[in-house]
């Protein structure tokens, strides 16, 4: 109770501070969807030192509350998920490793990547082997599947869904849907894509993040949901976790089949619209209202697939757990992404979301989750997960954002990812610091 108490002074004390700087300085950089910026500053001599007073004894009165306030009855700290990419999975030898890594550690719940360039790490009749398989005969999935039924442990089919490829090298594969529909590629612009040219700029850093399918194509979208269908169907798996489930950025979905198809349902050109946001200095209203209805058929085209994935899973196997891996700010998520997973939630298309927060300032991180508690009523909070990385922070770091999440009362965590994990003595044991307090 002591020390629920001295954590809690120190959640007090770091909010103190956090409201008191900002009254003294507010500078938020909001971006729209029309790509213009709007700086509000709130001056010092706005603030008067008696608001702030009011503001500390509002904290300083409310202390005895926070201190006399426990751990909830009906609260419980139930999943503790790890991550696992693609390269564990490639011999029999390094999934034993891994069964048994997780088993030590009291892991949960496992997110294993059988998805991650369009490519498959189990049996498929609709895309080819993944490259990192030495063998065409092995089966990762179902190898996964069988020895480790018996330690409690669930295992999440990962998918990267949108993604399907990022090397600069093309797949050796000829069946690769990158060859076989390479009109339903995303694009900001230009038409036809340049496949060769746009790996080169992901491989030198200079944009991207690979190689995506358009959301808003009319046949992507069933496409996917064949593929995914195809792992319910053949695999008893868990949970599917779906990732890169959203446009790769702001100025993508320009794909022309997209665009004929917005024509069709909505009865007007967007390709206007777009010169003139990029001759445009300042947004008119007219335009501001005609950007508006092509990012929210961008967002229903992304949401359109999440509600189709959880109603083959209703059909198939109902108890099978679908997640997503989404952007940890709901508001980044939803205007540059059109990744709407509040709606998801709300909507009841999708049983769990993991924000991917890793953010490595502790600012960031606790950003992240005041706008989650300002936007979901708390029953929704046993379905987010919260996601925290080991690559970019220590280990203790890291400890401390997971003791945070505790205390918002997530009800568990997922971690990027195992092979940190595994590979570092500090961040091997980071679950059971968690598990002796």
């Amino acid at each position: 109770m002591i020390e629920h108490q001295l954590r809690l002074l120190n959640l007090l004390i770091w909010k103190v501070q956090w409201i008191l700087s900002l009254l003294f300085l507010v500078r938020r950089k909001i971006r729209n969807e029309h790509n213009s910026y709007l700086i509000v500053n709130l001056s010092n001599s706005l603030v008067s030192t008696r608001a702030i007073f009011q503001v500390a004894l509002l904290f300083i009165l409310n202390f005895n509350i926070l201190l006399s306030r426990d751990i909830d009855n009906d609260y419980s700290f139930n999943y503790q998920c790890l991550w696992v990419v693609r390269d564990a999975l490639q011999t029999k030898e390094s999934i034993d490793e891994l069964i048994n890594f997780a088993s030590e550690r009291n892991i949960n719940d496992l997110f294993v990547q059988v998805r991650g360039r369009g490519d498959a790490l189990y049996e498929s009749q609709i895309i080819p082997k993944s490259q990192l398989l030495s063998s065409d005969e092995f089966d990762p999935l179902s190898y996964l599947l069988q020895n480790i039924k018996d330690k409690g442990i669930k295992v999440h089919a990962w998918v990267n869904v949108y993604l399907i490829w990022s090397s600069n090298i093309m797949p050796k594969d000829k069946k690769h849907i990158i060859y076989k529909n390479e009109d339903w590629v995303d694009t900001t612009e230009e038409w036809p894509v340049d496949i060769n040219e746009q790996l080169y700029k992901i491989s030198t850093k200079k944009e991207g993040e690979g190689v995506f399918l358009a959301p808003n194509h009319p046949k992507v979208n069933n496409y996917l949901v064949s593929v995914f269908k195809e792992i319910l169907n053949n695999y008893e798996i868990d949970g599917l976790h779906l990732d890169y489930i959203r446009y790769q950025d702001v100025d993508y979905g320009r794909n022309p089949y997209a665009i004929a198809k917005f024509i069709k349902d909505v009865g007007r050109d967007p390709n206007p619209w777009f010169l003139e946001m990029e001759r445009s200095n300042i947004a008119s209203q007219r335009l501001i209202g005609n950007m508006k209805q092509w990012n929210n058929a961008k967002r229903k085209s992304v949401t359109n697939l999440v509600k189709d994935i959880k109603e083959v899973i209703n059909n198939i196997r109902p108890k099978i757990i679908l997640s997503a891996a989404v952007k940890p700010n709901l508001y980044v998520a939803r205007e540059r992404f059109f990744q709407e997973w509040d709606v998801w939630l709300a909507a009841g298309y999708i049983d769990w979301v993991v924000p991917m927060n890793y953010a490595p300032k502790m600012s960031d991180f606790s950003q992240n989750i005041s706008i989650i508690n300002d936007n979901f009523p708390k029953k929704y909070r046993d379905k987010i997960i919260m996601g925290i990385a080991l690559y970019n922070q220590s280990s203790n770091d890291a400890v401390n954002k997971i003791k945070y999440s505790i205390q918002e009362k997530f009800v568990g965590i997922s971690v990027f990812s195992y092979n940190q994990m595994k590979n570092n003595s500090d961040y091997s044991s980071l679950l059971n610091k968690i598990n002796e307090n």
